[in-house]
């Protein structure tokens, strides 16, 4: 299963969802494989920080990029790769229009859109959403989910998260979906990450080890054509 995390917004947390979901989906019985397609390789340093700490690796990563990724995620597609089958294969691609994104829009069995609540984001997501649907001409069988991702923790700004999801499920079609749960700006990401750490290997279970744990299991249940 070939999930890529993409939106033309950069700063939206792709990359900390790639690298927690990683994580999270790790199974002993199964390989996963994380695909680097940011041309600032965001994920290196984190891979490098697990590297160095000596935690359990937990899936293995590449750094595709241009038309190297296009390539190698049809080889995927076609089971060139017999010596590496991976269960999850989560594409990490950069925070703008590009080769990358549009060719994991193409070839992706999942693609998970994150969105802050912001008008900007809500502009950008318009045009996002205008890609995927070209896309999916080609790509039948691909499915998008849009996640509420980095939402203020502060109950007076809860009105924008409900604002935003309206107009999300006023644009939802069959293919297209809201994820129905958040994951909130909390400061555990960010210390997590800057330790090589994912949020569910810490030993509580507080709010963003469950956030991301809800993410899993929803990818967990999906069942793909």
């Amino acid at each position: 299963m070939i999930i890529s995390i993409c939106n033309e917004k950069g700063g939206c947390g792709k990359s900390t969802i790639t690298a927690n979901l990683a994580i999270a989906l790790y199974d002993e019985k199964n390989k996963n494989l994380v695909i680097d397609a940011d041309p600032q390789k965001s994920l290196g340093s984190f891979v490098s920080i697990r590297n160095q700490e000596g935690h359990l690796k937990k899936f293995d990563y590449i750094i595709k990029q241009q038309d190297n990724f296009f390539e190698y995620l049809c080889d995927i597609k076609e089971k060139k790769l017999k010596e590496k089958e991976f269960k999850y294969i989560l594409c990490d691609t950069g925070g703008r229009d590009s080769k990358e994104m549009r060719y994991a829009l193409a070839l992706s069995d999942i693609i998970i859109i994150p969105v802050i609540p912001s008008q900007f984001d809500v502009s950008v997501l318009d045009r996002v959403i205008e890609v995927v649907k070209m896309a999916k001409i080609k790509n039948n069988n691909l499915k998008v989910f849009i996640l509420i991702n980095l939402a203020s923790t502060n109950p007076f700004l809860t009105k924008k998260i409900e604002e935003l999801k309206e107009y999300i499920r006023a644009i939802e079609e069959d293919y297209i979906k809201l994820i129905d749960f958040v994951i909130f700006q909390r400061e555990k990401y960010k210390i997590a990450i800057q330790m090589g750490l994912g949020v569910t290997e810490y030993k509580e279970k507080d709010k963003a080890y469950l956030e991301i744990e809800n993410l899993a299991n929803f990818i967990r249940k999906i069942n793909i054509n």
